[in-house]
Formats: C-alpha cells, structure tokens, sequence
C-alpha cells in the first residue's frame, strides 16, 4: 500500500501509531524500512539524501566541523531538504520516516565497492556527529538508551565525591567545567582508544567520560555497525 502525504497525516489523526517507529531524530538505522514507496518517492528520497551527503563531504573541506558556520549552513540544508534537524520537534514524523527510507536507499548503491562504502560511512559519520552535538544531555541519555547503550550519567553527588580525580585525568577541563558537564559511566572496553590517551578516570573497570567524549564512543560504536552491515550487503540485523 502506497501512502501520499495527506493520507499518513489521515492515518495519524485517526490514531495510527506508525509514528512509533522513529521515537528519535537520531538512529543507528538497524531495522530496514518495510512499507512500501512509490518509484518517484524512492528516486526523489535517494537524490535528496545523496544531496545532503555530497554537502557534508564540500563543508568538512571548506570549513572547520563543529565550527559556528559549518553548524549553520549544514542546518539550513537539513531544513531545505525536509530531513529531520529539531530534535524536539513533535510533527517530523515525515522528515524521520524520509531520513530513514533515504539512508537505506543510498547503502543499496553504496555497498558495491570498498570506495564507495569508505566514502558513505565517512559522510553518514560526520551527519550523524552533527546531530548528535545538537542535543541536550537529556536527549543525549534518552537516545543513549534507545539504541542499548548502557551508559549511565553519575550522579551530582558522585561527581562531587570525584571531582578532583575527574580533573587530574581530563585534559583540558577546569573545576568549574567539571561541575557544568555530564560524566557517564562507560565499561573500559568500549573506552580503549579515551584511555590509551589517558583522558578518562577509570574506576574498577569503569571509564568516566565527560559528555564533549561520549561522542567518540557512541561514533565508533555506530561506525562498526554501518560498515558491518555494508561490508556483508545485509540490511536486517543477524539473529542471536
């Protein structure tokens, strides 16, 4: 059955909770799309999710990632081509279910050959930092715990209990800093490189990581995922 905008709207108003599917702005994009697409959806989806990786390979060269300009101009993209960019927003549901049909899409093409799965990972890595830098700590554990991560944030009384080892074996941080910033408690295993650069406090076998690191966790982890799925043309998880 194919769904015309004004028809998903129809279905939702009516109590329809396909909405469900996408809780989230961001994914690791484990679950394949099951519905069915009309051919000029599907080729409209694939140009525009095509467009929006071909602007986040020009704006790493062109400015610095992260940086004020290259936030914005890659935001406004995101609005233009009606993919998801409000993390709070409550009426996405289309821009979700596009950003989710479009990334599939795109690993059908882009799972061919070494080059072009290097190329899409590396862009689809650097879009999803992107989004994950604009949500709050808040959003940051809610979606930590959508995709089974079981990183939990220490507590304030924790934190204070701790503050002074947190300090000494975090680079770049302040005791002011410390007290602003959300630590999370993440098994040594999945914070190897963090602590061979002995940027983390690690307590019997536990790594406390400040929020600005959490992202290099949470990439790598959706890094080995994508490039897993990619490298075996599979596009339903393995069964345990």
């Amino acid at each position: 059955m194919e769904f015309s905008r004004e028809r998903r709207l129809k279905a939702r108003l009516a109590g329809d909770r396909r909405g469900d599917l996408y809780p989230h702005s961001l994914q690791f994009y484990l679950q394949p799309p099951t519905e069915n697409i009309s051919l000029a959806e599907f080729e409209n989806f694939a140009i525009d999710r095509l467009k929006l990786l071909k602007l986040v390979e020009n704006l790493g060269v062109s400015y610095v990632k992260g940086s004020e300009e290259y936030k914005s101009k890659l935001g406004h993209e995101l609005r233009k081509l009606k993919f998801p960019y409000r993390v709070l927003a409550e009426d996405d549901y289309d821009a979700r279910r596009k950003d989710h049909i479009s990334h599939f899409i795109l690993r059908l093409a882009y799972c061919q050959s070494e080059d072009l799965r290097r190329w899409f990972i590396q862009q689809e890595i650097d879009l999803f930092r992107y989004r994950f830098n604009e949500l709050t700590d808040v959003l940051v554990q809610k979606f930590l715990k959508y995709v089974n991560l079981s990183y939990e944030a220490i507590s304030e009384e924790v934190k204070e209990k701790l503050s002074v080892q947190l300090l000494n074996s975090t680079p770049g941080l302040s005791g002011a800093k410390v007290e602003e910033l959300v630590f999370y408690k993440v098994p040594l295993p999945d914070a190897m490189d963090l602590f061979r650069v002995r940027r983390v406090y690690l307590l019997n076998g536990i790594a406390y990581v400040p929020h600005t690191d959490i992202i290099a966790i949470v990439l790598n982890n959706y890094r080995i995922k994508l490039s897993k799925a990619l490298a075996t043309k599979r596009f339903y998880p393995e069964k345990q």
